[in-house]
């Protein structure tokens, strides 16, 4: 009787389980996965279908007068899977985008392995973190903020984000190239201790940090540390900046000349030439031997390589 009333309660707890979550399957084992999203988790498995859930919103609420009926707004998606995202199929491709950018559910996406995940969101207020994981097939981000995390993936992968960082676990096999680049975030990459890789690594204004372990043979010749001057030009109006064309950030010293234009003894615009100095880091570099290229940037932060 016991484990009668065990199993019972157990299957109730799956129940709920099943129940908070909604899904929608996409018959789909080969080509190429756009997803337009704010963030998400994508997770690859040996499976024939693209699954696509979210938990169910604790705030959902019914509109009884809306039943029957369909939410329409002016981005033209429609919600085709019951989860607020729009799934098209068009030859290889399956895109996939939000109904509306404000619904801020967290999609968890399980791909089939042979399918190529692209993801991008140049959204400035809408965005989330991205977890890939799990995947054997080529990778592709490109987004503006948010925070990218890689586990456990094959390659190939070419990572860009502009203000996010990006951390990244490779276990085992590695296929190239790597690419992960970041302007304002760090780079934080762990590698196993036997990966055969040719590195490349440089940053602009941070450092460049590896595991003794590694053993990571660089090219001398290769090092290149430089104090480089940065200019740019500043358009102002009444000493009100309009525009700024600087080349890069800040720099302990920087020297300025204006060019000033007049209208009936009124200053107009002005021109202001700015030259900055600045310092860069880029190695190259292998280890055990080279092989699978590694490309690592991050122009206003860190990089750090470590042993998995």
């Amino acid at each position: 009787m016991k484990k009668q009333l065990q199993l019972m309660v157990a299957l109730m707890v799956l129940g709920l389980s099943v129940s908070a979550q909604k899904e929608y399957k996409l018959a789909k084992s080969s080509g190429k996965l756009n997803l337009n999203l704010s963030g998400a988790t994508v997770e690859g498995y040996n499976g024939g279908e693209i699954i696509f859930s979210s938990p169910a919103s604790e705030k959902e609420q019914v509109d009884e007068r809306a039943k029957g009926l369909k939410a329409v707004n002016s981005s033209g998606f429609k919600d085709n899977t019951g989860l607020g995202l729009d799934v098209t199929v068009k030859g290889e491709d399956i895109n996939v985008n939000p109904v509306s950018l404000t619904d801020d559910r967290r999609f968890k996406i399980r791909v089939p392995q042979n399918i190529k995940v692209v993801f991008t969101n140049n959204s400035s207020m809408y965005q989330d973190s991205l977890t890939l994981k799990n995947l054997k097939s080529e990778i592709e981000v490109s987004v503006n903020f948010n925070e990218v995390k890689l586990e456990n993936n094959t390659g190939p992968v070419n990572v860009k984000t502009l203000n996010g960082s990006v951390d990244a676990v490779f276990a085992g096999e590695i296929k190239g190239p790597i690419s992960i680049v970041s302007v304002h975030g760090h780079v934080d990459v762990a590698l196993p201790k036997t990966a055969k890789v040719s590195l490349e690594a440089g940053t602009n204004y941070g450092k460049i940090y590896a595991a003794e372990g590694l053993n990571i043979a660089i090219e001398k010749e290769a090092v290149e540390k430089t104090d480089k001057p940065a200019t740019g030009v500043a358009y102002t109006t009444n000493g009100s900046v309009l525009f700024s064309g600087l080349v890069s950030g800040t720099g302990a010293k920087a020297s300025t000349s204006t060019l000033t234009t007049t209208q009936g003894g009124n200053r107009v615009l002005s021109a202001i030439n700015i030259s900055m100095r600045k310092e860069s880091e880029n190695i190259k570099g292998k280890i055990n031997g080279g092989g699978t290229v590694l490309i690592l940037k991050s122009n206003h932060d860190s990089i750090y390589i470590r042993e998995k």
